[in-house]
């Protein structure tokens, strides 16, 4: 009973040395974890080493994934570049194996852990308001209750060693490896920290509880284990963070499948090489070594897998947001000739501006609609403009004949107007109409009615002097209306008829319709300037058919 309350202590020991050196790294490190994630991961090389340098020196693989399932989640990080990210902490977390075997059941813990723990206090108590000061000193503590908890695992071993110590994998049969394969992964999924459980294993195997052989299956099972970070922090979270979650439960699942098929070369390697580099076949070195042979060899076996599995994953749990924010007419092979890259911008453009219109329609309709889903949709068109922008960018990097070059202005205003459209579609509320008798007034019916007109206009086949006769007509119609409601919303308060809290939000939806009619017809009058074009072999570019008359 002694030895596991004496466990217990040294587990809680440990996670909050661990807590606290996570933590205080993070905070003495600034926005650096942020600005790394962010801009060192361009490369697949880049990401995974990124993923080694962070995950070893924050000695949290959790912290390290739940901050790139975020990144992913917010769009800041592409899901290739978060996959390279995660197989790099696979690699980063063996760094506590390496401590606890090289330092923390070799060195005199008192000796180390006291100094560290009362230096750290002395800096947190005496940072003031100097945060990264701070942060050190709680990272410093956090060492030494990290090395203090693993000399009270250490002693906690001790005394159950004897009673653990018969068991191996020829008495208790092949089950045992899968047992201690799933008490790693439950130990790890427990504590919410791989590094907690590494450490618990490799404690033990210092005061030989167990068998090497049970001992490697456990550190396998904290692979498996670590995953459930990456599942929870998906939980809630959109389909990118449900993806990078997948992504690394395949690699790990993958790079536990391989260490146990190898386990009777790889363990033996381990000892081998533990012995020639260290100069000690003790049973922590041999684990660490090992942890460390099979997430490299995990990565190695992986790599060429990478981009199939991102593939895959990419066409799993696609919701509707990503469906609008695919682009279906930008081609990266037309960009070489512009007058074909003008036609499919055109297209993209017309189809945002249809995907958009349906949106409006739908929010500012009769019915009622789910916040969340405008709100969701409103954000995929939103997505699909930066991929418009994209291609554009892309487009105006080469030489371009003038034809082409005078339609980027154009082209540009018209997405700017649908972005903000989808904005407005999103703020828009179909319950807010005037009150009282005002609500079925013939001005707000007319207002309503001119909203429709404006999204039902489709210019296709219309000459230029029917397009613009048709889009003055839609604004007198709108602006009309707009000044009826207005008036008598107003006229309403100032008779005593209504009061000022129930006209305001009538108003500010009579404002949205407005605007929305207005960013409808500016809108559609700059896109019409640049129709598709009918061939795609005419060598001179895209012509406009007409330059707009009005400024937008």
């Amino acid at each position: 009973m002694t030895a596991m309350l004496t466990l217990a202590g040294g587990i809680g020991l440990f996670l909050l040395g661990m807590g606290l050196l996570t933590d205080g790294l993070k905070i003495a490190a600034g926005g650096a974890l942020r600005t790394l994630l962010q801009t060192w991961t361009r490369t697949s090389v880049r990401g995974f080493a990124v993923g080694v340098l962070i995950t070893a020196v924050v000695q949290s693989s959790s912290a390290v994934t739940v901050a790139t399932v975020g990144f992913v989640n917010a769009r800041l990080l592409s899901l290739r570049r978060a996959v390279w990210v995660i197989l790099g902490t696979n690699v980063g977390t063996t760094m506590t194996g390496w401590l606890v075997a090289l330092v923390g059941v070799k060195v005199d813990v008192g000796a180390l852990a006291l100094p560290l723990i009362g230096i750290g206090m002395a800096l947190t108590l005496t940072a003031g308001e100097r945060a990264r000061l701070a942060g050190a000193g709680r990272s410093l503590t956090g060492f030494g209750l990290f090395f203090l908890g693993v000399g009270v695992l250490a002693a906690g071993f001790g005394g159950v060693a004897p009673s653990l110590a018969a068991l191996t994998p020829e008495s208790a049969g092949l089950l045992s490896i899968a047992a201690f394969v799933l008490i790693g992964a439950l130990v790890t999924v427990l504590t919410q920290s791989s590094s907690a459980a590494i450490a618990i294993v490799l404690t033990a195997s210092a005061g030989e509880a167990f068998a090497l052989e049970l001992a490697a299956a456990a550190v396998i099972g904290t692979n498996l284990g670590t995953t459930s970070t990456a599942v929870f922090a998906a939980l809630g979270a959109g389909a990118p963070a449900r993806r990078v979650a997948s992504a690394h439960i395949l690699f790990n699942l993958f790079a536990g499948a391989v260490a146990l098929i190898t386990l009777p070369l790889l363990l033996p390697a381990a000892r081998e090489l533990a012995g020639l580099a260290l100069g000690s076949e003790d049973m922590p070195s041999t684990l660490a070594l090992f942890h460390t042979l099979f997430n490299v060899t995990g990565v190695i076996l992986a790599w060429p897998l990478v981009n199939r599995t991102v593939r895959w994953l990419s066409a799993r749990f696609v919701t509707e947001d990503e469906t609008l924010a695919r682009p279906a007419h930008l081609d990266p092979t037309s960009l070489p000739v512009p007058s074909l890259a003008l036609n499919a911008l055109a297209m993209e453009l017309a189809r945002m501006t249809s995907l958009t219109l349906e949106l409006v329609r739908e929010a500012a309709g009769p019915k009622p609609v789910a916040r969340k889903r405008l709100a969701l949709r409103a954000d995929g068109l939103m997505q699909l403009g930066e991929r418009i922008r994209e291609f554009l960018a892309r487009l105006n990097a080469s030489a371009l004949p003038e034809s082409v070059t005078a339609a980027v202005p154009d082209l540009v205003r018209t997405l700017q107007h649908l972005e903000e459209l989808a904005g407005l579609a999103a703020e828009i509320a179909p319950d807010r109409t005037p009150p009282g008798r005002f609500g079925k007034g013939e001005a707000w019916l007319a207002l309503q009615q001119a909203l429709q007109a404006c999204l039902d206009f489709d210019p296709a086949g219309m000459s230029e002097l029917a397009f613009e006769r048709r889009l003055k007509k839609l604004d007198r119609t709108f602006q009309s209306a707009y000044r009826d409601v207005k008036t008598e919303l107003l006229h309403g308060v100032s008779k005593g008829e209504l009061d000022v809290g129930a006209v305001d939000p009538a108003l500010m939806h009579a404002r949205r319709i407005r605007q929305i009619c207005d960013t409808v017809l500016k809108a559609r009058r700059r896109l019409h300037a640049w129709r598709p074009l009918a061939s795609d072999t005419d060598p001179k570019g895209a012509e406009p058919a007409e330059t707009a008359s009005a400024e937008s």
